[in-house]
């Protein structure tokens, strides 16, 4: 039997999300649900008439918001990304993203969902995407009831490609030759863990300092990125849709690759972006980082804002 995957949310992002699944073959099954049964009934037939020109096909259906969703039971992965909304960034002077602002309509999807989700009988793995991701994604675990092992979010996966992408451009290199993480919340308190950062295996920091780089300034560049999407679309889909599809693929194949994903912290009792090894149990392993005490500073003030942001919606 192949693997079944469900997407709850198909608005830009989770349609995005559900593209990829089946342009990538990765899915024998995928289930779309969406608060306008009309969006998803629409994905469906969309997404199954372009098959015709696919190598491989996948049983495209959906489940209309108010019925039954029993057919979740046996799906081996949901990726969450409803409740997201249109955010207007009206100064194209502020760089900021500000995720916080999509929380309080996505945390009350979360509580209508998460408790379905735990009677339909599903005890796969559980992808978050919906802002402010870190808040969600522990939000879901609670209302779903699912051990904490099986719900993760996206975390700083994306806003670490960015920062890849700012430094290859800088350096003149490819993406792919960029290692290191961005890590605490998905929004305003994140930060790079330059400490983890490297270019051909040489640390990022000796790099800018013989080339004379501004480290703060990439990390800015990296941020800005982000904003130029926003501001120019209104908002974000084929860099988290691929970043989503890249987790969810770990999780189906069991590739234990590790992303800085959003999961839960023991020690600081929150859900925040750390190293993260994924595989079909979920969250294997957090392998941890080596930090510099500045960035262990950040990293817990990061996690203070994020319980913050929870307690506002819990």
């Amino acid at each position: 039997m192949g693997n079944k995957v469900a997407v709850i949310g198909v608005g830009h992002v989770g349609s995005t999300v559900a593209t990829n699944i089946v342009t990538a073959g990765i899915a024998s099954e995928l289930v779309l649900i969406d608060e306008k049964d009309k969006v998803a009934r629409a994905e469906a037939y969309d997404l199954t008439d372009q098959q015709a020109y696919l190598a491989t096909t996948t049983k495209v259906s959906f489940v209309p918001y108010e019925d039954d969703w029993s057919t979740l039971a046996d799906a081996d992965a949901i990726v969450f990304s409803a409740g997201n909304i249109k955010i207007v960034l009206g100064n194209p002077n502020d760089h900021s993203n500000n995720r916080v602002g999509e929380l309080s309509n996505s945390a009350r999807i979360v509580k209508e969902v998460g408790p379905r989700i735990k009677q339909s009988g599903f005890h796969g793995v559980m992808i978050c995407i919906s802002n402010s991701c870190d808040v969600i994604a522990q939000l879901m675990q609670q209302e779903s009831g699912l051990p904490a092992q099986q719900v993760l979010g996206t975390g700083t996966s994306l806003d670490t490609a960015r920062l890849h992408r700012a430094v290859a451009q800088t350096l003149g290199k490819s993406m792919t030759d960029v290692a290191g993480y961005v890590i605490g919340e998905h929004g305003e308190t994140q930060f790079t863990a330059w400490s983890s950062v490297t270019v051909n295996g040489r640390a990022m920091t000796k790099i800018a300092k013989e080339q004379g780089l501004d480290l703060d300034d990439l990390q800015k560049q990296a941020r800005l990125g982000g904003h130029v999407v926003g501001l120019g679309k209104g908002y974000t889909c084929y860099g988290i849709g691929m970043t989503a599809l890249t987790i969810l693929k770990s999780v189906l194949n069991d590739e234990q690759r590790t992303f800085p994903a959003s999961s839960l912290n023991q020690q600081l009792d929150t859900y925040i972006g750390q190293p993260t090894t994924v595989g079909a149990a979920g969250v294997v392993d957090q392998p941890g980082l080596d930090l510099t005490a500045e960035e262990k500073e950040l990293f817990e003030k990061s996690a203070q804002a994020i319980k913050h942001n929870f307690a506002s919606v819990k």
